[in-house]
């Protein structure tokens, strides 16, 4: 079957590559967020409790070309609906980008059109739709002349996690802190530091991979809605799923004692005594790691002056031993030090940008 993973925009790439490694998928981008790949049922059921870069999984039902807006009506009359959806409400999400005399909206009730008269036709039974909170969720994405829809197999957001008790007043996404530690190329048997580590995001995330926890414990796939899918099943397989046996190096540093406490409720909270948190300056102490992976502070979050921050910081990173250091700066130009690779990446309603630097 072909699938698709939402994930952050502009990480496609990383997440392709995750996919690759949890279950052999050759994984392209699709579009901005969102990735493409084969796979099976098996696929579906690991990705939802070992994927720690994804958000949310799809399977594809339509995936052809259009030229015009009843073109999409016509491909999603031919995708056998009443296969796929159960005899619940639904909804679904339109997003179109290109050069067309119609809008999201249009494609969207296009689709749901169709979605109602095929399985109408195929059951006699009208589907209800709630547009608000549907049972099921499907995704109309039209992109210049291409059109795919998906049904939502996750419900929620896989990015959430049940560690985070105690928010950072700019807190980084899950789902990004471990995309910016396989940018690293964080492995278990290294040491990794986070000289600003917040609310212990970064650190917590590599503990959970370095081990191979399950990032999200108790997340409930909407598996048990779809008549192709088997919640009992996904189940029972992450249930057989084991941690390995590791004892990582990962120590969180961070200068303000409300942020060190926060971190410690999230750590514990997450069962990883595994990670060190310590007062420290990231101005002033020094750097031995194989990995350092921060998001560095900006804008509303520090009353410092950030050139003065950065440029003390990128000191440490040169006088230290450190063999990769990845950060997330919407000002990359204050960073004297010359980036090996980078991403840009919308973070919030900011553009940001992930750097990496071998100092």
């Amino acid at each position: 079957m072909e699938l698709l993973a939402t994930t952050n925009g502009g990480l496609e790439t990383i997440a392709a590559d995750e996919l690759d490694d949890l279950v052999g998928a050759d994984a392209d981008r699709h579009h901005r967020g969102v990735v493409a790949f084969s796979g099976n049922q098996d696929d579906v059921y690991d990705l939802h409790y070992r994927s720690r870069t994804c958000h949310r999984i799809m399977e594809v039902l339509v995936d052809a070309p259009v030229a015009e807006l009843e073109d999409v009506y016509d491909r999603t009359r031919e995708a056998d609906i009443a296969t796929h959806l159960p005899f619940a409400d639904f909804g679904v999400v339109g997003t179109r980008h290109g050069s067309h005399d119609f809008t999201s909206v249009d494609v969207a009730e296009r689709v749901g059109q169709a979605v109602i008269d095929d399985y109408r036709e195929s059951t006699g039974d009208r589907l209800p739709v709630d547009l608000d909170d549907p049972t099921v969720r499907l995704e109309a994405y039209l992109y210049d002349d291409r059109f795919t829809l998906a049904i939502d197999l996750s419900g929620e957001s896989l990015h959430k996690r049940p560690y985070r008790v105690c928010e950072h007043d700019a807190p980084l996404r899950s789902t990004f802190a471990y995309s910016m530690l396989r940018i690293a190329g964080y492995e278990a048997d290294d040491r990794l530091i986070d000289p600003m580590a917040g609310s212990t995001t970064i650190p917590i995330e590599a503990a959970l991979a370095a081990t191979d926890r399950v990032p999200y414990p108790g997340f409930e796939p909407a598996l048990d809605a779809l008549p192709r899918y088997d919640g009992e099943t996904f189940e029972e397989r992450r249930a057989a799923h084991e941690p390995v046996d590791a004892d990582p190096n990962i120590e969180a540093r961070e200068i303000r004692a409300r942020w060190r406490r926060c971190g410690r409720v999230n750590r514990d909270a997450a069962g990883v005594e595994c990670v060190d948190i310590i007062e420290a300056d990231a101005r002033e102490a020094t750097l031995d790691a194989d990995c350092v992976v921060t998001n560095l502070p900006f804008g509303i979050r520090v009353s410092e002056d950030l050139r003065e921050l950065y440029s003390a910081f990128a000191d440490r990173l040169r006088e230290g031993s450190v063999d990769r250091c990845v950060a997330l700066t919407t000002k990359p130009e204050l960073v004297p030090l010359e980036p090996v690779e980078q991403y840009d990446v919308p973070y919030g309603r900011l553009e940001a940008t992930i750097a990496v630097y071998e100092p």
